[in-house]
């Protein structure tokens, strides 16, 4: 999150600081001495929630306030400081709540190193040095068990996801998926395939490519309510010919909205949230716009063009948004759209899925739809050649390729 910018980030960091104060001055009273807890628990929780640096910052400054304020010597400050950036710095790649308690021991391990070299500026007994080497050890590796156990809290708090919970949440045992492979496999099957090709994308522009991949394996979970209104699971027969064009829109847009009321039902992380949210952006239904259209004209309610006046009828088919605010919903809504259009080519030829490609990138971007991902012309051309290379492999085996010169000519 952007610390900044944002009044709730800021609320949450100075009643960190504060609990981790209090938290100090219970434990660190004798015969515990455990004020090592709350400092490293802090550490670890302003790595998961902000950058390594800022982190870094915020728990040396908390250090330095309380030993100042505590009158201890230099030693604490070492023995404190030491174990909190050892657990900071190793903050990163971590998939597992076991890499959580590792990531304790390793505060743990800094903080009785610590011990033992500082030992050497007093005169205290080695059987109290050992001791105290062993406690800080201690509480180091209870820290990393008590933010692991207290993880989803701690996102939830702060409005973030971690490469745990992407994890857990990717590996598709995920109720809400397994609900999805059972009401709406067609759906189910494209959202892989957007997973697959965002991920892709994802990594040639250096965004979170696992984030991507789990928004896209949830970002069209509300479809599952209607699914036959669906062209993925729909086995012939379109539901939408018999409605008219507004309720057919109403219809498709508001798998949005039952995704956002599903993923809240099942606990879904915020920022997952956001690719259902998000993907559609505030893009047009086109296929039922361009019906209504139509019917308004044979009906001659269409709204005069001579006199240059917006068509009415717009702004209800169009999704209500948000649109895309980072790059990885960005990705996601071209990969939807690129794999749901490719599906209609007779033949996926190399040059076809490469238009596909360029057209649908060029409408977004001309409709404003990327403004707010901060996703720039030239990772944009990246995405484009990504998802280019991931349709063609996809339609491989499907693609005609034109014989060598030399074997028409035999």
């Amino acid at each position: 999150p952007v610390l900044a910018s944002s009044t709730r980030q800021i609320f949450n960091v100075s009643v960190l600081v504060l609990l981790t104060h209090l938290g100090y001055l219970i434990l660190a009273r004798p015969p515990l001495h455990g004020g090592l807890l709350p400092l490293t628990v802090t550490a670890i929780i302003l790595a998961i929630a902000y950058r390594p640096q800022f982190a870094l910052l915020m728990t040396f400054s908390l250090s330095l306030a309380i030993t100042s304020t505590r009158g201890t010597g230099i030693d604490h400050l070492l023995v404190q400081v030491t174990g909190q950036a050892a657990a900071v710095l190793m903050m990163r790649n971590i998939r597992t709540r076991t890499q959580l308690v590792e990531i304790g021991a390793i505060a743990g391990l800094g903080f009785a190193v610590m011990t033992l070299a500082t030992a050497l500026l007093t005169n205290q007994g080695w059987p109290m040095i050992a001791s105290d080497a062993l406690r800080r050890f201690l509480w180091g590796l209870l820290a990393g068990f008590l933010v692991s156990g207290l993880l989803p809290l701690i996102e939830r708090w702060f409005g973030v996801v971690t490469d745990v919970s992407l994890m857990e949440l990717a590996d598709g045992s995920h109720p809400l998926l397994q609900e999805m492979v059972r009401r709406a496999p067609g759906t189910y099957n494209h959202s892989l395939t957007v997973a697959n090709l965002a991920e892709h994308a994802a990594e040639a522009i250096g965004a979170n490519p696992l984030l991507t991949r789990v928004g896209a394996y949830f970002h069209d979970v509300g479809k599952m309510l209607k699914p036959g209104y669906f062209i993925e699971n729909q086995n012939g027969q379109n539901l939408h010919d018999t409605l008219e064009p507004g309720l057919s829109t109403l219809i498709i847009i508001g798998h949005v909205k039952d995704g956002v009321a599903l993923a809240q039902q099942y606990n879904l992380p915020e920022p997952v949230v956001d690719f259902i949210r998000q993907h559609h952006g505030t893009t047009l239904v086109e296929y039922f716009y361009r019906a209504a259209l139509r019917q308004a004209e044979e009906n001659g309610h269409a709204t005069s063009r001579q006199e240059g006046t917006p068509c009415p009828l717009e702004s209800s088919f169009r999704y209500p948004g948000p649109k895309p605010r980072n790059r990885e919903n960005g990705i996601v809504m071209l990969a939807d759209a690129v794999e749901s259009a490719s599906r209609a080519l007779s033949d996926p030829t190399p040059g076809s899925l490469r238009k596909l490609v360029r057209d649908l990138l060029m409408k977004r971007l001309l409709d404003g739809q990327f403004e707010e991902s901060g996703l720039t012309l030239s990772e944009l051309h990246q995405v484009e050649e990504a998802l280019c290379k991931g349709l063609i492999a996809l339609y491989h085996s499907r693609i005609k390729y034109p014989e060598p010169a030399q074997r028409r000519s035999a």
